[in-house]
């Protein structure tokens, strides 16, 4: 209701405009200046072909508004879920890299460890280790995933964002 109150004033002053523009182009004519009633007529029938396109014209404006404003919100809201996705996977590659870097570590005191006591913590550590990188690594494909379907997603959105301004760039012309 209120796009309508804020639309009601521009529309009427389209339409004044339009009349004004119907009469002064009626003037010019010969055919309506001589003031008779068909001429009137003739008027009155192009003044409200001019008031129905712009009828149409505004109604079109007013939903490709609506259209543009949803768009927009789902590219944020796509956009914000990429963002996270993103983060994600930056925490799972940095989770990875610290198992990795944990293995070798592990790994290579494993290969000077003596006592056996000692070995055979440090190989319980490197099996408990590989079993988290799996887990590690499986969030870390799931993140890729995640973030490649976004990406795709906010591609296709940006594509309908674009098509929908360059109709109402046509409408505008």
């Amino acid at each position: 209701m209120s796009t309508l109150r804020r639309a009601l004033p521009w529309f009427g002053g389209a339409v004044l405009s339009a009349c004004l523009a119907t009469v002064v182009v009626a003037q010019g004519r010969n055919d309506a200046a001589d003031g008779s009633l068909a001429g009137l007529t003739s008027e009155l029938r192009q003044l409200r072909v001019a008031v129905e396109q712009l009828a149409r014209s505004q109604t079109q404006t007013q939903a490709l508004g609506v259209s543009l404003s949803a768009q927009q919100s789902r590219i944020v809201q796509v956009a914000g879920r990429l963002d996270s996705a993103q983060k994600e996977l930056d925490s799972a590659s940095l989770r990875a890299q610290e198992m990795q870097s944990r293995l070798v570590s592990m790994t290579s005191e494993l290969q000077r460890a003596a006592e056996p006591q000692q070995r055979a913590a440090l190989e319980d550590g490197v099996r408990g280790i590989r079993a988290e990188q799996r887990v590690v690594e499986l969030e870390l494909q799931q993140a890729r995933s995640r973030e490649g379907e976004l990406s795709q997603m906010l591609q296709t959105e940006e594509a309908r964002w674009k098509d929908l301004i360059s109709r109402l760039e046509q409408l505008t012309r």
